[in-house]
């Protein structure tokens, strides 16, 4: 252990050389080495069963901390203890409603501290949340709540009118309730729904008796995902998953402590925002600043306003802050430390140094949970390195593209990538990296299998994304594969989309893709259409059906005409070229149309207009 630690304070010294009060920064130092340390042995301890669970580490939290505000959100201060008593009135009443270990509820709500209570209230119980991206609407949205296939239904009121549209075909286990929080607005609400603050708050106040105690193998919650194909899946992620990325975001990455604040901006539903900075920030004694959405006018003036140190990030959140006009005052800010995943390797520098980050952790990871790779050192460009707190989390494997397979060598097993070579990336699937599966897709869950992948006996996770492999074992992202892409931060299925599109009516085949838009981060979508012979495409008519239906994130942004379907003999679509050609009309002999963003109509895509989205003249 000694030599362990030696190591690590090498290391970690050169960190705060600059640093100009030693006697403060030893201090904090320290501090941060503990944390770290903490990180590391909790991470791989938990490879193991425990006792624990997000329902025990709050409960340790508030009696050891009490009055220290927890949440901040607008003119709300929430303490330790006031968060673990109304979490406790949740546990309560879901108790008395008879609802118990392995039950599972229907979560649909923008952020704010009500979602974490309901989500902290349900766990304790052991009942599972199922967090619905509140983007969706429609079929999409039907398709989300039923195949969680909860007891109840919790929304916000801002969604009681999508709930409406829907309600008829919402299928509920017994009771099968449907809750609003109307968040003391005083919104009208339907017979149907039921208002649950009253309910809840004539509960008791004291932590929930439960037998067996909830452990780390416990299912937490549902997280959707499209898993690289189809229509949304529940993933299941334990209690496990959100124990180790609060040790490894927070204590390995972050050495978050407990005088850190933490601005979370990031949706709820997504597993950077409820996993990794919640997790961050409960289990290491912080305080949690949370904004209901990301605005990029407001970010800076409420980094100050809450005296903000750390912030988990995607890359478009980045983009947009970093595109945004110079100002004199950029690096005087509190933000020292950010953790996230897509900052690119063009901007990483001048963003650090334009408003005097200290660190940036760059992490790499699925919402399945498996294999989560991380950039300590702060390369610009890696998603991180293949081990991550000694334990070693995967390989970039060999990967033909054109025959979309992986390449084995003469025993039938596969070939790992040499630096300078880009190849599929296998998870590594064992005690400490679990994967649990798609809920209610049981085959889903055997494809994003493969085992006896370099020896006989191994397990590993098909990521389905290509990163290049380079000296030291850094890796970097190159591409997606499969029937996904990622635009705005969200993860769009193709197939999904397609489906959609098809429903519209006079359409063959809908052949979705993404397309790059320099830059942007991500890909936005496109649409390669097929008419049904002697159709004619109603321009303003799709337009309101795709603006009206799919949330801004999904939309095809560009679509183009084709004589025939772009797929092999055995039907699949073939998407490869269609992506070379983007969207260029100087290169495209078929009909192109752009969704202007603004006027929200297709309007022919003619080279003047191609060179203004180019220029970036549009926002999208």
């Amino acid at each position: 252990m000694e030599i362990i630690l030696f190591q690590i304070k090498v290391k970690e010294l050169t960190l705060i050389k600059d640093i100009k009060y030693p006697q403060e920064a030893m201090m904090e130092y320290f501090k941060r080495l503990g944390s770290f340390i903490e990180g590391v042995i909790g991470y791989k301890t938990l490879k193991n069963k425990k006792n624990m669970s997000l329902g025990s580490v709050l409960e340790k939290q508030a009696k050891k901390y009490k009055d220290k505000p927890l949440i901040l959100f607008e003119e709300r201060v929430i303490s330790y203890k006031d968060f673990n008593e109304n979490v406790n009135r949740y546990a309560h009443f879901f108790q008395k409603k008879g609802f118990i270990k392995g039950d599972t509820v229907v979560l649909l709500m923008e952020n704010r501290p009500e979602l974490l209570m309901i989500h902290a209230g349900l766990s304790k119980l052991g009942v599972i949340p199922a967090l619905v991206n509140n983007n969706i609407k429609g079929e999409i949205l039907l398709h989300a709540v039923n195949i969680a296939e909860g007891r109840a239904l919790i929304l916000g009121d801002e969604f009681v009118p999508e709930i409406v549209k829907i309600k008829d075909k919402i299928k509920l286990k017994k009771p099968g309730m449907i809750y609003v929080d109307k968040e003391n607005r005083g919104t009208k609400i339907p017979d149907f729904i039921d208002d649950l603050r009253p309910h809840v708050s004539a509960e008791p106040v004291t932590n929930p008796s439960v037998r067996p105690p909830i452990n780390s193998r416990d299912t937490l919650e549902y997280i959707y995902t499209s898993g690289t194909t189809g229509k949304p899946k529940a993933t299941e992620l334990k209690h496990q998953k959100w124990l180790q990325l609060g040790y490894g975001a927070g204590g390995v990455s972050l050495r978050s402590i407990a005088s850190d604040i933490q601005y979370c901006c990031l949706p709820l539903y997504h597993n950077s925002g409820i996993n990794i900075a919640w997790s961050t920030t409960l289990m290491h004694g912080g305080t949690f600043a949370l904004k209901r959405k990301f605005s990029v006018t407001d970010f800076w003036d409420d980094i100050r306003k809450y005296n903000a140190s750390i912030f988990v990030y995607i890359g478009e959140l980045c983009r947009y802050l970093n595109n945004q006009h110079a100002k004199d005052n950029d690096a005087d800010n509190p933000l020292k430390y950010i953790l996230g995943n897509g900052m690119r390797a063009d901007y990483w520098i001048e963003f650090k140094e334009r408003f005097g980050i200290k660190r940036i952790i760059e992490v790499y990871g699925a919402t399945e949970g498996v294999g989560a790779l991380t950039n300590l050192k702060g390369v610009p460009g890696m998603v991180g390195t293949l081990t991550a707190a000694g334990v070693r989390m995967g390989e970039v494997a060999k990967y033909d593209t054109f025959n979309d397979e992986l390449i084995k060598d003469s025993n039938g097993f596969i070939r790992k990538c040499k630096p300078g070579e880009t190849g599929m990336f296998l998870a590594s699937i064992n005690k400490t990296n679990p994967f649990p599966g798609y809920k209610s897709n049981k085959d889903a869950t055997k494809q994003k299998i493969i085992q006896n992948v370099f020896k006989n006996g191994d397990c590993y996770f098909i990521s389905g994304d290509l990163l290049k492999l380079h000296p030291g074992d850094y890796v970097s992202f190159v591409d997606r594969l499969g029937d996904t892409f990622k635009w705005k931060g969200e993860v769009v299925s193709t197939n999904e989309v397609a489906d959609f599109i098809n429903r519209f009516g006079i359409i063959e085949d809908s052949n979705v893709y993404g397309v790059e838009i320099p830059g942007m981060e991500g890909r936005a979508g496109m649409a390669a259409l097929t008419l049904l012979p002697g159709e004619k495409m109603n321009w303003p008519a799709l337009a309101q059906y795709v603006t009206e239906n799919l949330p801004a994130y999904s939309r095809p942004h560009f679509v183009r005409i084709r004589k025939e379907k772009d797929a092999t003999s055995s039907f699949k679509q073939v998407k490869t070229e269609l992506q070379k050609d983007g969207f260029n009309p100087g290169i495209i002999k078929d009909q192109l149309y752009f969704l202007n963003p603004e006027k929200k109509r297709y309007v022919k895509l003619t080279k003047k207009i191609y060179e203004e989205i180019q220029q970036g003249f549009y926002k999208f």
